[in-house]
């Protein structure tokens, strides 16, 4: 069996992808990107709330579904809130320097 250089494979895929992705993110801002991830974290709290609402009105049975998709936003909750955490820290950290 003959081992093949792994220097080589796929580089013009690599090239292309680093364009791409370049692209992109010349295209995208950071006010951006926390808009779409925090629409992301809003549709898994509104994912929580119809799932366990078809529950409660009896037209789902499947409870581990609903106990996964509260999970699923809990979790991107606590994320947000670490995140915002840690802005704050780092705004407040800049605010403390001497100028």
């Amino acid at each position: 069996m003959p081992i093949e250089n792994i220097g080589l494979m796929g580089s013009e895929n690599l090239k292309s992808s680093i364009i791409n992705r370049e692209r992109k993110n010349e295209k995208s801002t950071f006010k951006d990107l926390l808009f779409k991830e925090l629409g992301k974290v809003n549709s898994l709290q509104k994912d929580m709330e119809y799932l366990n609402e078809k529950l409660v009105l009896g037209e789902s049975h499947n409870v581990h579904e609903v106990i996964i998709a509260a999970e699923k936003a809990e979790l991107a909750l606590q994320l947000t809130i670490q995140i915002r955490n840690k802005v704050l820290d780092a705004y407040n950290e800049i605010m403390r320097m001497q100028l």
